[in-house]
């Protein structure tokens, strides 16, 4: 069993690979002198892991995903990311592989990140960093999360880890979701045909749903319209998922209070992008789900997927269908 895995990986989790399927080998990819060199046969190889230090480095990244495209033995490939809206995923799938993701491994930093945005738009921080830099003393009413409602549209690994954290702060949630099954700490079920009364009782707006054909542009300016002019809106999903055009508008008509986006319908946003400006808005770089614990979470799911295909059991986070 030959397994295409960084140096990163053989150093680090090389031993309980072995432990879970001793007759494991790996094949090292490497970038030398701007080219792909490669420790072992890859055309031996029938197992990739894309490990999180694989999407962090943009030279082996963007050397390797076309090399792994040649290599036509490989009967599974599991990626470090949860989101598989690329088409290169489909093409993987299309020629036979099986395709699993790191569903869930990401889901308690963003979670972490949503409430970290509810909280700073709900206490005044930036107002008592004012006051520090100028020492002045002067107390300032804040607000509190208490009671309020987060309105989650996709309850999976993301959302439902937001869903209990915000529960941990006494508050309402309503969820969305496309199965009927009811999603652990969701006070209120709605359907992602019907998301008016999730936008009109919430007062943090959280996106948190795959990119699908079905969920590009599923905010627009008919649902930004319909949430409080004192909620905000928290993107943590896809770029595409938001209308960026009807959320400026939104923004500046003050259909809504403010915005707190990680994901953008271009990455990197562009330097002329409204988004960059709007006093209400706060910009970060595609950066929640980034974690020093993450490596660790998804190749727990990988090892354990490959305890499961030597003993011939169903995998988990297989991907039947990739792309929007």
């Amino acid at each position: 069993m030959q397994i295409v895995a960084t140096q990163r990986v053989v150093d680090e989790y090389a031993a309980r690979i072995r432990q879970t399927e001793p007759r494991a080998r790996f094949v090292v990819p490497r970038v030398e002198g701007g080219e792909l060199r490669w420790h072992g046969d890859p055309a031996a190889a029938d197992i990739c892991c894309f490990s999180e230090d694989c999407w962090q480095d943009n030279e082996l990244r963007h050397l390797l995903i076309p090399a792994l495209f040649r290599l036509h033995g490989l009967r599974w490939f599991h990626t470090f990311s949860a989101g598989v809206d690329s088409p290169a995923f489909q093409v993987i799938i299309d020629r036979g592989t099986i395709l699993t993701n790191s569903s869930g491994a990401s889901a308690p930093s963003i979670a972490q990140y949503v409430l970290a945005m509810m909280l700073y738009r709900t206490k005044p921080i930036e107002t008592w960093r004012e006051q520090q830099r100028r020492r002045e003393w002067s107390q300032v009413r804040g607000g509190d999360l208490t009671g309020k409602t987060a309105g989650i549209i996709g309850t999976g690994a993301i959302g439902g880890e937001v869903a209990r954290l915000a529960k941990a702060f006494a508050m309402r949630t309503i969820g969305a979701r496309r199965s009927t099954r009811k999603t652990r700490h969701i006070d209120e079920q709605v359907s992602m045909a019907n998301l008016s009364p999730l936008l009109e009782a919430s007062d943090f707006v959280v996106v948190a749903c795959p990119l699908t054909k079905d969920t590009e542009s599923l905010i627009s300016e008919h649902e930004l319209r319909a949430m409080k002019p004192t909620a905000t809106l928290i993107n943590v999903a896809r770029g595409r998922v938001v209308q960026e055009a009807a959320l400026i508008r939104a923004l500046d008509e003050g259909w809504i209070a403010g915005a707190c986006l990680d994901v953008f319908a271009t990455e990197p946003l562009p330097d002329d992008s409204r988004l960059w400006d709007t006093p209400n808005v706060i910009v970060t770089p595609h950066n929640s789900a980034f974690s020093p614990l993450n490596m660790e979470r998804a190749m727990g799911v990988f090892i354990d997927n490959l305890g499961r295909l030597a003993a011939g059991k169903p995998l988990r986070n297989r991907v039947l269908r990739a792309g929007v």
